[in-house]
């Protein structure tokens, strides 16, 4: 069974209310460590079979596949490299390869293209797996990193996806509660299942529940509800629930024309380049775009080109943030998005323009259809952003562990995705 939802999980870490509606933060070192994508490593996609929105989660031995995407920009294509790591609950990188991969322990990407009457030139590549050079003999967290052929250390970009036992069924439900400080009702979700061995420990099992692609929303509970033996039920105190979340921005650039969201298009200058209308801090996000759960569309977000992983465009978007009465803010701010899996980085961050009232910046992004944000540093300014209307759709995902002391690791028995509107 293939499961749907959205992209990765983090460190099983609960976070604060106050910082949960900003958009995610570099990992903490015990958690999900990831190194910064190479700025070659473009628009990186890594999902479970055609669907580009469902996280990158495989069931054992079904003959399923994860997909990965993602462009090189340049003209020089070349094989690439694809390590692969295991990693505990808290994505501690762990054991060796040969306790985790059953066939060989790493694999070359040989599938990629020229971009097709392009303006800007970048080679695609395209990668499947498992198959027969690379299956896994092991479930749990796993690292995917792919790196100049044959050198490990010489790293492009690492992303996180999960290998399931699917050993279990599992009842999720999700209720609504209210908690104290808070405006709007929270999200706790309840899950209740057998476990899937006899005389296991049931101390030994952590579930950990994720809403949409939110790294740092993630919460683990490693103590069952015993009342309804022989199944084990866990669930979120309502302090811990999930709460209010913001409705992210949303672009689409499958069409270059002026419309929507794009206020001028000039298709003169090469990379072409779009601006967009402003975003106003006190108003937020419409809340009204697709559910993108954090993710680039490629494939299923562009019409306008026949093949848009080979032809799509790679496009300048300006964007410009109007913060409350007009007025600069202490600190920084930065456009962070799915184009650049969430993280902040130097070439996206907006300057501040004190003759039109507002942030501004550019970002290069390929065709097609993205979410993003903007991570500030004033309290303020992350205040007014807070304020929105909050994201209509949500895909809560369950994942039940098991601490397994004859593998000295943890086993992922279960995954399970329920979408809440």
């Amino acid at each position: 069974m293939l499961l749907v939802g959205v992209l990765m999980l983090s460190a099983c870490a609960s976070t604060e209310e106050a910082s949960e509606n900003r958009p995610p933060r570099p990992p903490e070192p015990e958690g999900l460590a990831l190194p910064v994508d190479n700025p070659d490593a473009r628009t990186i996609q890594l999902h479970a079979g055609s669907g580009e929105t469902s996280l990158p989660i495989v069931e054992m031995g079904s003959g399923l596949h994860l997909r990965l995407a993602f462009d090189m920009m340049g003209s020089r294509g070349r094989p690439l490299t694809v390590y692969f790591y295991h990693a505990d609950r808290n994505w501690k990188r762990d054991l060796f390869a040969a306790e985790y991969l059953s066939i060989f322990h790493r694999d070359d990407i040989m599938d990629y293209r020229q971009s097709q009457a392009t303006y800007v030139d970048y080679v695609h590549y395209e990668y499947q797996f498992p198959n027969s050079v690379i299956d896994f003999r092991l479930s749990g967290n796993y690292i995917l990193r792919v790196t100049e052929q044959g050198r490990e250390d010489e790293v492009l970009f690492e992303r996180p996806f999960f290998v399931t036992e699917q050993s279990t069924p599992i009842d999720m439900r999700l209720d609504n509660v209210l908690v104290a400080g808070r405006q709007f009702t929270s999200i706790q979700p309840f899950v209740r299942f057998s476990p899937p061995e006899l005389n296991t420990n049931v101390f030994d099992y952590t579930v950990c529940f994720l809403r949409n692609s939110w790294y740092q929303a993630s919460r683990c509970v490693d103590r069952p509800s015993l009342n309804v033996r022989p199944d084990l039920q866990y669930f979120l105190e309502p302090r811990n629930s999930f709460g209010h979340l913001t409705a992210n921005y949303y672009i689409n650039l499958s069409d270059i024309r002026t419309g929507g969201r794009i206020e001028r298009v000039d298709q003169n200058s090469i990379p072409w380049s779009v601006t967009l209308e402003p975003d106003y801090a006190n108003l937020g996000a419409s809340g009204i775009a697709p559910f993108l759960n954090g993710q680039s569309l490629v494939r299923e977000g562009v019409r306008s080109v026949t093949d848009p992983d080979y032809s799509g465009e790679y496009i300048d978007v300006t964007l410009r943030l109007v913060p409350p009465n007009e007025q600069r803010v202490q600190g920084r701010v930065f456009i962070v998005g799915s184009f650049s899996n969430w993280e902040a980085i130097e070439e996206n961050r907006l300057q501040w323009d004190g003759s039109r009232g507002w942030y501004e910046g550019v970002v290069n992004m390929k065709q097609g259809q993205h979410e993003y944000r903007y991570m500030v540093d004033d309290a303020g300014l992350q205040r007014a952003l807070d304020g929105g209307i909050p994201q209509t759709q949500n895909m809560f995902t369950t994942f039940i562990y098991y601490d397994d002391i004859s593998l000295q690791t943890d086993r992922l028995i279960a995954a399970q995705g329920v979408l809440s509107r």
